[in-house]
């Protein structure tokens, strides 16, 4: 029986070949748009999950509050809060610390030979970090490898790159000229999917002798992105109540004096990569989007029940194709029972040819998804179980869901209704009708949703920064320097300048685009504020105002020539109205306490966006200081080659044994854009995919309506209609349906796009007209998908369809 029903199916297929390719196409295309779209959401998923003890792992966040208001949320905090978590918390197993640097690391061989090169990724950090995450050290014990200062545990592409062939065990490399460490490990590359990467360990002892051990027990100093690791038994809301206890009880006195309170929050590791986007996170420029995943989760069910859709609704349309055949079938014996296998029998060959054919395209396009996500997603993870259970889950319920309801349809025709020719049926309009209105308000809602992101990332990487960025070659700064640097740049300056495309050069300690983790207390010594407010400082020369046509809006610039103004800073507005200047003018002249130091108000810029429109403008405060981290060329050729050529010279004279590394500074801000860019490329090749699986649907449905309605469209123009009134009139349902659809998406996407937008502090505001046009396009797609088969139809000659009447 088994074996008819196959055959049965297979024949039905072959000769109705364009129902089983449009079948086949719409459930493969959705299958497979929905398993990588899963894959990239499993991928941002697994962030962290290799290390073993991941749900037990949580790191401190560090908030301050000041006036009640809350002005820091940092993922760092302060070097002190893991120490006193584990002497004071049964619960606390154990804590690390990672305490990020950057800089130049030299090896010399026995042979004399130098191997140079500049690292970003580098962390301090102390011998409980092999303990507490799993970081595979490869060479040396990791129990002592960071024991006591100078000691350095590197990666295999780091030591490749000093050593070579060589073991690099008990070898010594230098840090920034100075500082000599043994190297007493090699690891693992940090795996991709770590919210936390780095290329070198630096042991803590190194940092606690160079600070007198202040990177032991400092509270106020929050550099430190700190991990504790909890007991699995232990709760940990009430481990965060003690902790909060313990901390009003030490510190409760000093907060109340000085008007501030700190909090140190446990922040579960596994939830870092997607819901934490908080000030000096380990890499904010890979930091994942948990709405952005919960937004591809949602199109990607969208495709698949889209194509399920269509397979029911083609169907159940096809039903009374198949009415003849169910009610000879009934007359020679068959049951409702055998009828139902029977279909959901085709069902299964459908699918199941579908699954290979999806499989066949996940395969061929993995690389190209990935390269469009930018996320390294391993095709391994085609092999995976899960990967195994989800395309079977798919599969299982794409037979049943697809399959059962035009099984229950077809096998439920009366025979003598069906043989009297009296069958002309609606069974199934109704649900037919409610489905193509589902696949319209997905496809308005996506529509609408992919414009939205995009106007989106638009408005933020082409609105006005209050600075610029353009024609801006940024040069690393050197690390290797002496006593003499102040002067050394000062003849720097000089020899640069005299090249031809080179207009201006300033040294400043961040850039545009480059987080400042330099953040002090300040307050006025008159007037203002109860207590200080914290504010992010930078330190420039004389030139970085002009350079970036910064715009002052009170005062002047702070300048060499002018006696004493290395004890003046400027403002920007935002820091001006948290001191409550009543306006920028009052804050010239006025005396304010930055840390322990007593300086002068010399100016207040208009605000600028030092990081992206993703972060609100924070206050900051500018100083007159001699900074090596960056050198900004604003420069007056397209020829950057040259430049760098004649760069070479006096940089390697003036500055030797700094490797020359370079980045454009417009290109380095719209970094921070990268993931959203990635979200809005990925979102709208999917939401095409999804309404292209719609279409096809529609327009295989509109091909089995005509061909139901042929005999009338033939007496229709025997009556007189034209081609037009035809094609108007079986378009019609159709268009009402979307009308329909889009009365029901407006009000879903307007909500849903404007939470979405809400995340952002400078956002757009969504134009309602977008709406109707998003649905204006809906209906010209589904006046297209219909017109096609409705047109041809009516351009058939009545004599062929009625010759038999």
């Amino acid at each position: 029986m088994i074996k008819n029903y196959f055959i049965s199916a297979l024949r039905n297929f072959l000769h109705h070949k364009s129902f089983t390719f449009l079948n086949v196409l719409g459930l493969s295309i959705g299958l497979a748009a929905s398993l990588l779209i899963l894959q990239y959401v499993k991928y941002e998923k697994s962030f962290d999950t290799f290390h073993s003890q991941a749900e037990n792992i949580y790191r401190i966040q560090y908030n301050v509050y000041q006036n009640n208001k809350l002005t820091v949320e940092s993922a760092a905090a302060v070097p002190a809060s893991g120490p006193a978590l584990k002497d004071n918390f049964p619960e606390v197993k154990q804590f690390t610390r990672l305490f990020p640097f950057t800089g130049t690391i030299n090896y010399r061989n026995a042979g004399g030979q130098d191997k140079t090169f500049r690292e970003e990724k580098m962390q301090i950090t102390d011998p409980a970090v092999f303990e507490v995450f799993d970081f595979n050290l490869i060479l040396g014990n990791a129990e002592t490898a960071l024991l006591g200062p100078d000691k350095a545990v590197i990666s295999e592409s780091a030591a490749r790159k000093l050593f070579g062939e060589e073991d690099p065990m008990n070898k010594y490399i230098t840090f920034n000229g100075e500082r000599k460490a043994e190297v007493t490990g090699v690891f693992a590359d940090v795996p991709d999917n770590s919210h936390i990467k780095f290329n070198v360990l630096l042991s803590y002892q190194t940092l606690n002798n160079e600070t007198s051990n202040d990177s032991e027990t400092n509270w106020e100093w929050y550099d430190f992105n700190t991990y504790v690791l909890v007991d699995p038994s232990a709760d940990v809301n009430e481990l965060q109540s003690k902790w909060d206890d313990y901390l009003q009880k030490e510190h409760g006195e000093k907060w109340e004096k000085g008007g501030f309170k700190q909090e140190f929050i446990l922040q579960p590791l596994l939830d870092i990569h997607l819901y934490s986007n908080l000030l000096q996170e380990s890499m904010p420029e890979e930091q994942g989007d948990g709405n952005a995943v919960y937004f591809l989760t949602i199109i990607a069910l969208f495709i698949l029940i889209i194509a399920w859709v269509n397979y029911i609704n083609l169907a159940t349309a096809k039903s009374f194709e198949r009415a003849n055949e169910v009610g000879v079938r009934k007359v020679m014996g068959a049951h409702q029972g055998q009828l139902m296998y029977q279909f959901l029998t085709e069902s299964f060959m459908i699918n199941l040819l579908a699954t290979v054919v999806a499989l066949i395209v996940v395969w061929v396009s993995w690389p190209s998804f990935a390269a469009l996500a930018g996320r390294n997603i391993p095709i391994s993870f085609m092999f995976e179980t899960d990967f195994v259970l989800l395309l079977s889950l798919f599969f299982a319920a794409g037979t049943l869901l697809s399959g059962f309801y035009p099984a229950l349809i077809l096998s439920s025709f009366k025979p003598i209704m069906v043989l009297k020719g009296r069958l002309v049926t609606s069974k199934g309009s109704i649900l037919r009708q409610s489905l193509v209105i589902f696949q319209f308000v997905a496809s308005v809602f996506l529509i609408s949703g992919t414009v939205i992101v995009y106007q989106q990332l638009s408005f933020m990487q082409n609105r006005d920064l209050g600075i610029n960025i353009d024609q801006t070659l940024v040069l690393k700064g050197p690390s290797v320097t002496d006593s003499l640097y102040a002067q050394n740049l000062e003849t720097f300056k000089n020899e640069v300048l005299k090249i031809a495309g080179i207009k201006q050069l300033t040294a400043s300690s961040n850039v545009p685009g480059n987080e400042i983790f330099w953040t002090r207390g300040i307050e006025r010594l008159q007037g203002g504020p109860e207590s200080d407010i914290i504010v992010y400082n930078a330190s420039i020369d004389e030139d970085y105002i002009p350079a970036f046509d910064l715009k002052l809006v009170a005062g002047r610039n702070l300048t060499q020539n002018i006696k004493g103004d290395q004890k003046r800073l400027l403002l920007n507005r935002a820091l001006a109205d948290a001191l409550e200047f009543r306006n920028p003018e009052e804050a010239i002249g006025k005396k304010v306490r930055l840390g322990g130091d007593t300086l002068e108000i010399a100016g207040v810029l208009e605000n600028y966006h030092q990081m992206s429109l993703k972060n609100k403008v924070a206050p900051l405060a500018l100083r007159l200081w001699p900074s090596r981290a960056f050198f900004s060329f604003k420069i007056e050729t397209d020829n950057y080659h040259q430049i760098l050529a004649s760069l070479e010279e006096p940089w390697r004279t003036i500055f030797p044994g700094n490797p020359v590394e370079y980045f454009f500074l417009d290109e380095f801000f719209n970094r921070q854009y990268k993931s959203d860019h990635q979200f809005g490329r990925v979102f709208g090749l999917f939401s095409a995919l999804a309404i292209f699986v719609a279409c096809l649907g529609l327009s295989g449905l509109a091909s089995f309506m005509t061909i139901q309605r042929t005999k009338e469209i033939g007496v229709r123009k025997v009556l007189g209609s034209t081609a037009y009134n035809i094609v108007l009139l079986l378009s019609k349902g159709f268009i009402q349906l979307v009308i329909i659809a889009n009365l029901i998406a407006w009000p879903l996407a307007w909500w849903v796009m404007n939470n979405w937008l809400d995340a952002f502090p400078y956002h757009i505001d969504i134009n309602p007209l977008l709406f109707l046009f998003a649905g204006l396009g809906v209906i010209l797609i589904a006046f297209l998908s219909v017109g096609f088969q409705t047109l041809k139809a009516a351009m058939l000659n009545p004599a062929d369809t009625l010759k038999y009447e």
